[in-house]
């Protein structure tokens, strides 16, 4: 998890939006800090019921939905399945299996986006995400004959 993603910046940024503090909230953020398999809400929530029997996936939604809102994660919606959270706010890109949703980090300097000329003349723009899809290797060999071919 970067640096950008510690306690003191996370607790800042709830007071600095009148968020209020909740232990749910932190074992939130501590699922989101310590999880790098892109969990959704329910992953979350599963992790945490027994914590918290009084925790609602609606809860985990609703704070998930605000902190991608204030930037303490990157809400990931791979294929349309559940939406998926990153806790990891640093510029990277993401690879998704369309079979099994596995997302995996993609750290490659080399990998750059610029918008055309006409969106930064209409929009300020503030940031970008970059998903790559494909068959992880798992769901290429357990697909190997029903998969799409490679030629």
């Amino acid at each position: 998890m970067p640096d950008n993603m510690n306690k003191e910046h996370f607790l800042a940024v709830l007071k600095k939006n009148d968020i209020q503090i909740t232990p749910q909230r932190l074992a939130i953020f501590e699922q989101l800090k310590v999880r790098t398999d892109h969990p959704s809400a329910e992953m979350i929530f599963n992790a945490l019921k027994d914590d918290f029997p009084s925790l609602t996936l609606v809860t985990v939604y609703n704070t998930l939905q605000k902190l991608a809102l204030h930037g303490l994660c990157t809400k990931i919606n791979p294929l349309h399945n559940a939406a998926r959270y990153d806790g990891n706010t640093e510029e990277h890109q993401h690879v998704i299996c369309i079979n099994c949703y596995t997302v995996v980090d993609v750290y490659d300097a080399s990998i750059t986006i610029e918008p055309p000329e006409w969106i930064s003349q209409q929009f300020k723009v503030t940031g970008h995400t970059v998903n790559f899809y494909g068959l992880c290797l798992a769901c290429q060999e357990s697909h190997h004959d029903s998969g799409p071919s490679s030629s």
